[in-house]
């Protein structure tokens, strides 16, 4: 059978591909749960693969531990149904997730599309290098896969991936003229409008940043997926127009939903940069560090891990505090035999613990902060996000190192 893109795919019922294809219709509209959707599937069809290639995956993308019961059995059920030569690679992708060799995956997953066109495989390339900050692979993957797609199914969609990895690389003409062209063809696409936002961040166009998600907040605002990362762009740019009431409006309009990770860290990042524009934000840290002490996504991403850090940096005396920076210290070090060295474990360590640590000793030792955040900038983006997400690093080196100037002023 084949799927929405005309792909062979292995299962034995139409209700099987037809989950399939809803799942990924979902995911890429973020609409609806789309492991909810692969779930009787993956279950029940002992020739289905895929299906738990895409939930293993994407639970690690979502910060999931490695030795989760959950993706354990996606990959173990990947492994033992998987026959073609095309499966067997999408599973060889996974399992190197799973150790922790990200960019393997993506470079693997990138191969599979270009042998079969395949769009799974280009969308997890694009997000597993979204992953490890990798804008140069993310590029030539999606352009690859841009003369792979042309105006076949799912075209519109690959389209809204390379206009974002445009971006990303610094084309910011080109991206914005090839996210509108997806957008003509599909106005739900998402990832289109979120590849215009960075667009317009970029460049610092506050009337255009403004009027695209203004004009279009009906439509993104009920994509759930992705709307509290949305309504966190907008609040970059109310920042910048010192709209802080706004902001904080936002925040405590949005912080109740707010509580996967991703959207937990877009919180983090509101309450800092406010904060940073010299805001009181109130109690709010507390609420945060809360809904945060009870995730199991520990010490697994560096851009997670970042976030935790401002929010327990912003709460010392929560009891989680201690054990969550006790583990940052502990987490990935040298390799034995129960977690041989990876992408994922150097990462930690030569980037994410000296950053964590810059950004809680940053008000009492600015100078130390500084050194810190300095000796890890030329690697900073491994820890995966956007360029905007870690401008706050930026903004937080600028800041620490006005109160350095500060201290030393005659």
């Amino acid at each position: 059978m084949l799927d929405a893109w005309g792909t062979p795919i292995a299962a034995t019922t139409q209700q099987t591909v037809d989950a399939w294809n809803h799942a990924w219709e979902d995911a890429l509209h973020f609409i609806g749960d789309p492991f909810e959707t692969l779930a009787e599937a993956n279950a029940s069809d002992d020739a289905f693969a895929l299906g738990s290639v895409f939930c293993g995956a994407y639970r690690l993308l979502g910060g999931a531990p490695p030795d989760a019961a959950e993706v354990i059995a996606d990959l173990a059920r990947a492994e033992s149904r998987a026959n073609t030569s095309r499966e067997l690679a999408h599973v060889e992708a996974l399992r190197a997730m799973v150790a922790g060799n990200f960019t393997l995956a993506a470079r693997r997953w990138d191969q599979v599309n270009r042998e079969h066109r395949d769009f799974a495989a280009v969308r997890l390339a694009h997000d597993v290098y979204l992953h490890v900050g990798n804008s140069g692979g993310r590029l030539k993957s999606a352009a690859f896969a841009m003369g792979m797609f042309d105006q076949e199914p799912g075209w519109n969609l690959v389209a809204s991936q390379y206009a974002f990895a445009l971006e990303e690389a610094g084309y910011f003409e080109e991206a914005e003229r090839v996210a509108f062209e997806a957008l003509d063809a599909d106005p739900m696409d998402l990832w289109a409008t979120h590849a215009l936002a960075h667009v317009y961040e970029s460049v610092n166009d506050q009337d255009a940043a403004i009027e695209l998600l203004r004009s279009r907040q009906e439509t993104w605002s009920q994509q759930d997926g992705l709307a509290v990362h949305i309504w966190w762009h907008l609040t970059l740019r109310l920042i910048v127009a010192a709209e802080y009431d706004e902001v904080l409006d936002i925040h405590d309009r949005l912080v109740g939903v707010a509580t996967t990770p991703f959207r937990l860290c877009d919180m983090a990042s509101m309450l800092w940069r406010l904060e940073l524009a010299g805001v009181s934000v109130g109690d709010r840290w507390s609420q945060l560090a809360d809904t945060i002490a009870l995730r199991p996504e520990r010490h697994t991403s560096g851009f997670l891990d970042l976030h935790s850090a401002l929010v327990y940096t912003r709460q010392p005396d929560h009891p989680e505090a201690a054990r969550f920076f006790d583990g940052l210290v502990r987490a990935h070090e040298l390799p034995n035999a129960e977690e041989p060295d990876s992408e994922n474990a150097e990462t930690f360590r030569s980037i994410v613990r000296p950053l964590a640590l810059a950004m809680s000793s940053g008000d009492a030792d600015p100078e130390h902060a500084v050194a810190l955040l300095d000796s890890v900038e030329p690697t900073l983006h491994q820890i995966g996000g956007s360029n905007a997400q870690r401008e706050l690093v930026t903004l937080t080196r600028s800041h620490f190192n006005s109160k350095l100037t500060a201290s030393e002023a005659p």
